[in-house]
């Protein structure tokens, strides 16, 4: 394959994600702005149980779905996404279940519909998502990209106008199914326009067969996305809704800003980590890359933990001053995401599954106990501590894991 089209391929991702790193501090500000801490908190709340809903959707990622339709035929790569996408809508339909019974039976009525109108996004990302991983397999992500960013920029505009017109919380969560539906209509009509009318054959057994591997990586994944909203959810009921707010406002900037880790340890994998056949060399490379990504994660975090006032009267403007102390913390703590992304190339390379799940849940044990204790003493200080010692139980895991390789 050309190298010219390998560097398109990833100038378009990066394109993607600095739009969405940008596009989501800017709703946030307008979201946070418009409806005040209180009810900031509340969203974020509900984005938090959507988020957790949503690992249920994973069941048959892409890491399942792509090698299976790399170097097959235009015909049975149409089968397989087809029982792909059987999989994620049923998955989708769980998930959705789960959440509409726990919040119309356990939550409070101000959270319902919220919670409702952001889970529509439920049924549409990782359905319509399979169309990402037949164009992963073919290394041409423009499509998805100008879909994403299509729904992004319709986000935006409707998120602008809410601003202006002082709606209320629920007007913003209906926006986000707007923009689920908008990217998932973009990228079905692209592949039924360019891939072929071959009939799908259905059989049991591919069923199958996708489900039992995507269980090897959901189990870690769903572990994973449980650790990094178990702050929010454990500080929900131990302090104020505005506190709460203003701890999710600080935690927006800091995981947009950690968003950059895994694109840099990708980056350096291929020739420090995955080229190399020899142990001690490959354990030397790995450690290399942890402390470039500690340089790297270090150079972002500083200067937002010495400008953090100035970022968050920016953003969010005077009602959130008391986000920038935890915006100091938690950006000093988030050298330990870039850390993290370096270590994990050691999992990777070893194909360590039962490890990803040891590690997350770790993560999630600490970070829940650290919260969970703190939280009467420090306030929302407490979920930036618990964020950071829940990367730190990781990367003391994925040490011992280097040192025992």
């Amino acid at each position: 394959m050309p190298y010219r089209t390998i560097i398109r391929n990833i100038l378009w991702m990066l394109t993607e994600r600095g739009a969405q790193i940008a596009g989501g501090i800017a709703v946030s500000g307008l979201l946070a702005r418009s409806l005040g801490a209180a009810q900031f908190g509340l969203f974020q709340y509900a984005q938090s149980l959507v988020f957790l809903a949503a690992s249920l959707t994973l069941l048959c990622g892409s890491e399942v779905v792509v090698p299976r339709l790399v170097g097959k035929t235009e015909a049975e790569q149409r089968t397989v996404i087809a029982h792909a996408f059987v999989l994620r809508l049923a998955a989708a339909a769980v998930a959705y279940a789960a959440l509409a019974i726990y919040v119309i039976g356990f939550a409070e009525s101000e959270l319902v519909a919220v919670a409702l109108w952001l889970g529509v996004a439920l049924w549409f990302r990782e359905p319509a998502g399979i169309v990402i991983a037949w164009l992963q397999a073919r290394t041409f992500n423009r499509p998805s990209v100008a879909a994403n960013l299509c729904g992004l920029g319709v986000k935006l505009a409707l998120v602008a106008l809410l601003f202006v017109t002082h709606a209320g919380v629920a007007a913003f969560a209906l926006v986000y199914a707007v923009e689920a539906v908008v990217a998932a209509a973009l990228l079905v009509r692209y592949y039924f326009r360019h891939s072929p009318k071959t009939p799908v054959i259905w059989r049991r057994t591919l069923l199958v067969d996708l489900l039992s591997s995507g269980m090897t990586f959901w189990g870690g994944l769903m572990l994973m996305i449980l650790f990094k909203r178990i702050d929010q959810l454990v500080l929900k009921p131990l302090i104020p809704l505005a506190e709460l707010g203003a701890y999710a406002a600080a935690m927006q900037i800091t995981e947009n800003f950690v968003l950059v880790a895994p694109i840099i340890a990708n980056s350096l994998a291929p020739q420090l980590i995955f080229q190399t056949f020899d142990n001690a060399t490959a354990r030397r490379n790995t450690v290399r890359a942890v402390w470039l990504m500690v340089a790297a994660g270090a150079c972002l975090a500083m200067p937002i933990a010495l400008l953090a006032p100035w970022i968050v009267h920016l953003i969010y403007g005077a009602g959130f001053a008391e986000s920038a102390q935890i915006l100091r913390v938690s950006a000093l703590m988030g050298i330990l995401v870039f850390a993290d992304a370096a270590l994990n190339l050691t999992l990777i390379r070893r194909g360590a599954g039962r490890w990803v799940i040891a590690k997350w849940l770790c993560a999630a044990v600490v970070a829940f106990t650290v919260v969970r204790g703190l939280a009467p003493h420090f306030g929302a200080l407490a979920g930036a501590f618990g964020y950071g010692a829940g990367y730190a139980a990781a990367l003391v895991l994925g040490v011992w894991l280097l040192r025992r390789d």
